[in-house]
């Protein structure tokens, strides 16, 4: 990660297999920490604004075929995110 700060975008864990639009937030994460997502909580990311880092992702062997579902959010729900990044104060 060498202090290279991400971008993650996650909503809580639920039933459904997509997200609801509403219910996602996104997050500046800084680079020299880890961290660790609830079971269930679908994610989108990491996203970096850095030519290349180098990123950790601890997962399970078959965590791809198990527990893998891909949601298109302007295809499912016509809609679009963009992470801005805040102004300094």
């Amino acid at each position: 990660m060498e202090g290279k700060d991400w971008l993650l975008g996650v909503a809580p864990p639920g039933e459904a297999e997509k997200p609801e639009p509403d219910e996602i937030q996104a997050f500046h994460i800084p680079g020299n920490c880890f961290i660790k997502l609830e079971v269930g909580t679908w994610h989108a990311g990491p996203y970096f604004t850095h030519d290349l880092v180098n990123f950790y992702n601890l997962e399970l062997s078959d965590t791809n075929v198990v527990d893998h579902q891909t949601c298109n959010l302007a295809q499912d729900f016509g809609v679009e995110f963009e992470i801005k990044e805040p102004k300094p104060a």
